[in-house]
C-alpha cells in the first residue's frame, strides 16, 4: 500500500467490480457499484449508486477471478 500511495495511486473503497466496459474491442472503462455495511455487518450493494471509471487498463487482484459473458 505504501509503494501505491508514493506512486500517487488513488484507492476507493466500498466499491463492487460490475462490468468491464468495452468500445471496439478494447478496454475504455469500469463499471462498479457502491458497498454499504449494514449493522448486522452485512455487505451490500446500492443499485441507485453506479459509478463508471475510464480505463486504459484493468490488473485483477490475485486470487480473483473474471466471469465470462459468454
Amino acid at each position: 500500500m505504501e509503494l501505491a500511495k508514493e506512486e500517487k495511486c488513488e484507492f476507493l473503497p466500498f466499491l463492487s467490480p460490475r462490468e468491464v466496459l468495452l468500445k471496439a474491442g478494447r478496454v475504455h472503462g469500469m463499471e462498479f457499484c457502491r458497498t454499504e455495511q449494514t449493522e448486522s455487518g452485512q455487505w451490500v450493494e446500492d443499485e441507485e449508486q453506479i459509478i463508471r471509471l475510464k480505463a486504459d487498463y484493468i490488473i485483477s487482484a490475485f486470487g480473483s477471478l473474471m466471469n465470462d459473458p459468454a
